[in-house]
């Protein structure tokens, strides 16, 4: 026998399908719980970060638009007699020779005076410088200081035709071999604005306003998560203006990513970026003005976007581990306490198989395990006790058969005894003896022929003949006996040994005795259609009371109550006391009546039948109705 697998076992297959059951769902949970956070969190995290980019666009054009309403200042100065234009018109050579030494001095302290009114105008005015071409010197504001230098060379009047933004770079002189006393040297960005003779192109001068650093770190600062998220602004040319790290301000910046920002058709949005310096989602925004084309770029890694839904996974992965575990536990519980009982019922059947049919199977549970123990406990009772059964059939069976080999024998040697008996009353001329022991021995041998089930009517009349034979012996002149007998009846088959029990009930009972004469009729006919045998056997004897004829035809309408057939012959019992029960109640109460019955149904037809009537004035008359054509 093979072993079976441990993945088969009622067990496991229980297990994984509880497991199964529980994980399946949570993991499935958990899976779509994290989706919709992430894409939740997705959309809300698009919609804020175009609110912030947008929110910062606005604070950077409102704060740059002010910066460059204070440089047109300039322009609005010109409108006093003689002053800045005076100024700007001048050579150096004017200045130092000046005809009219009062007016430099008032001029250069107008002068002074504007751009000092432009550097107080914000707060975050680093420097102002102001650059005049045809003195090709440079005129440098910071704090109440103001000095004026001469440039080396003349570069910028070709160059610079608009006003423009330069990107951030750390605070200088200008050129200039000067010195303003205690200067701390920072990061600023730069508003260039040239100034013309209106309202031709002539190029007068150059207004330089640098503007601290730290103005667009205050209006940006709410815009990103620091440590967590990068920012940037990058102007059209790639050159860091602001960024959250400070050591790339002012470098160029080197990433693809700000490729797909350039090469973009839309001047705001947002992108998955996935490389190896970053994965995350891109967001940014454009400032596009006159004098400056700047890009807010905000960088929002996926570990930081998801921070909140990996939390909540975590927590589900918690919450699911302690569930899962619970679950496990519960499941191997439950497993082992339902498959415990099962395996000691297979205990108990491997038990039964070696031979034990007296197994004590102990499983008390109440459930369906243990109803399958107590009908597994039942049927194993009653197959013991069927076996027990049919050992001792077999037991009375092989008894029966040496009782059979025995009275095979016994009536055998009885009969060759009669025949000897028989053969010295013949030679002693004893013919009375001779005759009585012939019948006699008729009867035996017919008795003893157990293998003919039915025979023809004429061998069962022989059988009669004989037996009454002897009864007239007995009862010497006082009975006498008719036989009315149809010869088309006498082929007939008939069940074996249906007339005796009739025969012996009437000198059992209805025999009046050797002082009144007695008459025993035997009858038989055949149906007109040929399809209904009728036996009589009528006698004049005391007869039966009503009460006893009512009991008895009761009797015969019930079923019997104990077999009467032997089930391997389909054939009467071969012992003598079914040959001989009385249909009296005092000696078998029908049964006799019932046999003959019974066997009559059994070998022709349920609708056969036994008629029971009184003679008048008295005698008991027994009529048997035997369908043919149904049976053997």
């Amino acid at each position: 026998m093979k072993s079976r697998k441990p993945f088969n076992t009622i067990r496991n297959k229980l297990m994984l399908l509880l497991l199964a059951a529980t994980i399946l769902p949570i993991a499935t949970s958990m899976i779509i719980s994290y989706n919709a956070t992430t894409g939740s969190i997705t959309e809300e995290a698009i919609a804020k970060n175009n609110r912030l980019l947008s929110l910062g666009k606005t604070n950077i054009m409102n704060y740059m638009s002010n910066i460059n309403q204070k440089s047109l200042a300039v322009y609005n100065s010109m409108n006093v007699p003689r002053s800045l234009y005076y100024i700007l018109e001048r050579s150096l050579e004017d200045e130092v020779f000046p005809n009219d030494l009062t007016d430099v001095i008032n001029n250069r302290n107008l002068l002074k005076d504007h751009l000092y009114s432009i550097y107080q105008s914000v707060s975050e005015f680093n420097k102002v410088r102001l650059y005049v071409v045809k003195q090709n010197a440079t005129y440098l504001l910071w704090n109440d200081d103001i000095k004026v230098g001469e440039n080396d060379k003349d570069t910028l009047a070709a160059t610079v035709k608009k006003a423009s933004i330069e990107p951030t770079h750390q605070s200088h002189n200008y050129g200039l071999n000067i010195k303003f006393g205690d200067v701390n040297d920072e990061m600023v960005f730069t508003l260039h604005r040239p100034i013309f003779r209106a309202p031709s192109e002539e190029l007068l001068a150059e207004l330089s306003i640098d503007v601290r650093l730290t103005v667009l770190e205050d209006l940006n600062r709410q815009l990103y998560d620091g440590g967590k998220e990068d920012f940037y602004i990058v102007d059209a040319n790639g050159q860091i203006v602001l960024a959250s790290n400070k050591e790339e301000i002012g470098s160029k910046i080197d990433q693809t990513w700000m490729n797909a920002i350039y090469s973009s058709s839309e001047d705001s949005g947002h992108f998955d970026w996935a490389e190896q310096s970053f994965e995350g989602m891109i967001f940014y925004d454009r400032i596009k003005t006159p004098y400056m084309d700047w890009y807010l770029v905000k960088q929002t890694p996926y570990s930081h976007l998801y921070s909140a839904a990996d939390r909540v996974a975590r927590i589900n992965i918690w919450v699911g581990a302690a569930f899962l575990a619970i679950v496990v536990i519960a499941t191997l519980f439950i497993s082992f306490t339902f498959t415990k009982p099962l395996l000691r019922l297979i205990g108990y059947v491997n038990k039964i198989e070696t031979g034990n049919l007296n197994v004590s199977i102990d499983i008390q549970s109440n459930d369906e395990i243990g109803l399958l123990a107590r009908r597994f406990r039942s049927m194993m009772q009653t197959i013991n006790n069927l076996i027990l059964t049919e050992y001792r059939l077999e037991i009375a069976n092989k008894t029966n058969q040496l009782k059979a080999l025995q009275a095979q024998v016994n009536p055998h040697f009885l009969y060759n005894a009669l025949q000897s008996i028989g053969t010295v009353s013949l030679q002693h001329g004893d013919h009375k003896a001779y005759g009585l022991i012939t019948s006699l021995g008729k009867m035996m041998r017919y008795h003893m022929n157990t293998m003919d089930a039915v025979v023809e009517l004429n061998r069962e009349l022989e059988y009669a003949q004989a037996y009454l034979d002897l009864q007239k012996q007995r009862f010497d002149t006082a009975l006498g006996i008719r036989l009315q007998i149809d010869d088309q009846t006498r082929r007939i088959l008939v069940p074996k040994m249906i007339l005796q029990p009739l025969l012996e009930n009437f000198f059992k009972h209805g025999f009046a005795g050797a002082d009144s004469p007695s008459e025993l009729t035997i009858a038989s006919s055949l149906s007109d259609d040929g399809r209904l045998l009728t036996i009589r056997v009528q006698d004049n004897g005391i007869g039966i009371s009503d009460e006893r004829l009512a009991e008895l035809r009761y009797g015969l309408d019930k079923p019997p109550s104990h077999g009467v057939v032997n089930s391997q012959t389909q054939s009467p019992l071969p012992s003598s006391s079914s040959a001989s029960v009385a249909v009296s109640s005092q000696e078998g109460g029908g049964i006799g009546l019932q046999n003959v019955l019974s066997r009559l149904r059994l070998h022709f037809h349920p609708s056969a039948a036994i008629e029971l009537e009184q003679v008048r004035p008295h005698g008991f008359s027994v009529t048997i109705h035997i369908p043919l054509g149904e049976g053997e």
